[in-house]
């Protein structure tokens, strides 16, 4: 590590790695924190800097990490993912690369999972009913409007069971 030029630049890179010890954050967060913290610009610049050199911040690591959780964890759709990305600061060319390799089929396929778990805790409503809340539902988890209504076709599909088995 180079020598920190100043006391703040020495506080700052401290207190990034404080931050990063408590929680993964993408480089754009922590800035943030840093400057809310009232570290001057260049020490904020520094920390960020050799944190990055060493590795310590990453934002495409970070971009995949929060994907998989917002996919696998919460089962969230590709409008939800793309919200979140940039809400955490990810660059642009990353959120595109890494919304470039989300299939449509695979966002169908969580949909669809989701509206058949969905479809069991909504028994006591009726069918119009319980299908405008898993509408409701799945546009909330940020699926495309589309793929919400290519799961409704499927799960209207067989009248005995609305497509649900």
């Amino acid at each position: 590590m180079a020598q920190p030029p100043d006391e703040p630049s020495k506080q700052a890179i401290i207190t990034a790695l404080r931050l990063l010890a408590a929680s993964p954050k993408s480089g754009h967060e922590l800035k943030d924190k840093l400057v809310s913290k009232g570290y001057p610009p260049e020490a904020v610049r520094f920390a960020l800097n050799e944190l990055g050199e060493r590795g310590l911040i990453d934002d495409k690591v970070y971009a995949n990490n929060l994907t998989r959780q917002l996919i696998h964890g919460k089962s969230s759709g590709k409008h939800k993912i793309a919200f979140e990305l940039k809400r955490h600061g990810i660059p642009e060319s990353i959120r595109k690369e890494i919304l470039n390799s989300l299939t449509e089929s695979d966002e169908k396929e969580r949909a669809l999972e989701q509206a058949r778990l969905k479809w069991a805790g909504f028994q006591s409503f009726d069918s119009k009913k319980r299908r405008k809340k898993i509408f409701d539902h799945l546009i909330r988890k940020g699926y495309d409007f589309q793929v919400v209504h290519e799961v409704m076709d499927e799960i209207s599909k067989d009248p005995e069971t609305d497509g649900l088995r």
